[in-house]
């Protein structure tokens, strides 16, 4: 038998990557398709859980994960302004006024 078929296959270096990768996606969904709660929050938990992995030396990236977060609350603050803004503006006499 020679080497290379002996060798074992590489061990998945960090198994928990998927975290900061879908944290990224949700965060980069909640702006660019103002889904603001829908994907926002999801794109929070999820950019926390890959966080705490790194930490914990089970995954290897945090940039996605804590990108994914910042996204996720920007979605989430650009939503409040929209909601507060159309408050007001019903407020004031609505869109005929």
């Amino acid at each position: 038998m020679t080497a290379l078929a002996m060798a074992a296959p590489p061990a998945a270096a960090h198994p928990r990557n998927n975290l900061g990768a879908w944290s990224l996606v949700l965060g980069i969904a909640s702006v660019v398709l103002a889904l603001g709660v829908l994907t926002g929050i999801p794109a929070i938990i999820v950019g926390n859980k890959g966080r705490r992995a790194v930490r914990a030396g089970e995954a290897g990236n945090e940039r996605m994960a804590l990108t994914g977060v910042v996204l996720g609350w920007t979605s989430l603050v650009i939503f409040a302004l929209v909601i507060g803004l159309v408050v007001v503006r019903f407020l004031a006499g609505g869109p005929g006024s």
